[in-house]
């Protein structure tokens, strides 16, 4: 109140050319706060006078407020009080360290209380005792909650029933049974990174609803054709998949309805590309499935390729970190009548000859990424120039990094000329 009174007093004696800072037009105190780096720091200017609190709700309806819980705990409990009634209802993201927990039941209560409105939280370092998960049982309009733990063998009780608007659930290196996510109708995004993943009686009433599912380095307590099954059986709606192996039983998944979007990687030691699961999607042409992804050194066979150069509903296919594609193998890349995007990074054995075939054979293709293929030459640019100049006149853009392209090549004749339709990029420069 004394910092209040004295600007009160300095606003009476001010001359004709001077302006106040309580003055100011409320327009120009809201714009104060956007140069103000951390929220506790609004705050603190939020209470320089009730003008200025005025000022900051008006403000902060207008934004998407993060707090950070170990901001909080280094303040006096005056400062906290304060923090929370001016800043607590416009809270909507919260992240939250429990390694960190020196007021920790203080923080809880304080959250619990004004937070109302908070609709994402983020927890790392999360341990069996979790005692910060009281804060997810007292809230209700929580949308977005991700859970990164210390120990993937910890079974963490959760209580998120009263947010019945949960639409996505993250968990890392955690064991997960489906059990807390039940009775989610509009649960649509599940991610699960480095789980250990228990095949309970609630394991696939969760995903009956969801749009993404991410199994990232999971491992699995039971054969993975059960979780297969249930995957194929429960996510009649799933849009997007991403999957760490696909071995033995894995073709079951192309039976998806929805699938429009799909990412594999080799899972350990296993590199086994399903080939009944790119079968079943090249007999139906690839269904809806417009985004595919291969990372790591899948066993790629001609017979892989077919089945892949099948999959004519492609609108971007994708090669990561495999050694064992190679210019053969785009030679069956025959019905891809609408691939627009192609990416290859780090694939050592694709040479220039292997990506003009994909050229060639695609005529939507309008976008090559490359990145760390060292078989990649000037030749490649010359060639595509070419190319896409003969007749098509189609354009075509060249994003690359860490190729033997060199940047002279721009001072190329062909490239200069007014009539070519290839555009270079270096995307490290």
């Amino acid at each position: 109140m004394s910092e209040i009174s004295g600007l009160l007093a300095q606003s009476q004696d001010k001359g004709p050319s001077k302006c106040h800072i309580l003055c100011l037009h409320e327009e120009i105190i809201r714009h104060l706060f956007t140069y103000l780096p951390r929220l506790s720091d609004k705050v603190r200017l939020a209470c320089v006078a009730p003008k200025f609190r005025q000022a900051f709700e008006c403000w902060a309806r207008t934004q998407k407020h993060t707090l950070n819980a170990e901001d909080v705990e280094r303040m006096a409990l005056p400062d906290i009080i304060d923090f929370f009634k001016v800043a607590g209802p416009f809270v909507q993201v919260l992240l939250v360290n429990c390694a960190s927990f020196q007021k920790e039941s203080l923080i809880v209560e304080f959250i619990s209380e004004y937070c109302k409105n908070v609709e994402e939280i983020h927890f790392k370092n999360v341990t069996d005792e979790f005692r910060y998960r009281t804060i997810m049982s007292r809230l209700t309009n929580l949308r977005r909650v991700s859970i990164d733990c210390m120990d993937a063998e910890d079974v963490l009780n959760l209580d998120l029933d009263g947010n019945v608007d949960l639409e996505s659930f993250e968990l890392v290196n955690g064991c997960y049974t489906g059990k807390h996510l039940c009775g989610f109708a509009k649960l649509q995004r599940l991610v699960l990174r480095d789980c250990l993943l228990w095949n309970s009686g609630e394991f696939g009433i969760p995903l009956r609803n969801l749009r993404t599912l991410v199994l990232d380095d999971c491992c699995f307590e039971v054969m993975n054709q059960s979780v297969y099954q249930k995957i194929a059986e429960c996510c009649e709606e799933l849009e997007e998949l991403s999957f760490s192996g696909c071995d033995a039983n894995f073709e079951i998944i192309a039976q998806l309805p929805n699938l429009q979007r799909c990412t594999l990687k080799t899972w350990m030691t296993s590199n086994e590309l399903n080939l009944g699961f790119l079968s079943t999607l090249a007999e139906k042409k690839g269904n809806k499935l417009s985004y595919f992804k291969l990372t790591g050194q899948f066993e790629i066979s001609n017979q892989h390729a077919r089945f892949l150069g099948q999959l004519s509903s492609l609108k971007e296919l994708h090669w990561c970190e495999n050694d064992i594609l190679e210019d053969d193998h785009f030679k069956f890349f025959n019905d891809l009548p609408v691939l627009k995007q192609f990416g290859l990074t780090l694939c050592g054995r694709v040479t220039d000859v292997g990506l003009m075939r994909l050229i060639r054979k695609c005529p939507q293709l309008d976008r090559i990424d490359i990145n760390s293929c060292d078989e990649i030459t000037d030749q490649f640019v010359l060639n595509a120039i070419y190319c896409c100049g003969k007749a098509t006149h189609r354009a075509l853009a060249l994003n690359v990094e860490g190729t033997k392209i060199a940047t002279t090549v721009l001072l190329h004749p062909d490239y200069l000329n007014p009539q070519n339709k290839v555009k270079l990029n270096f995307t490290n420069v």
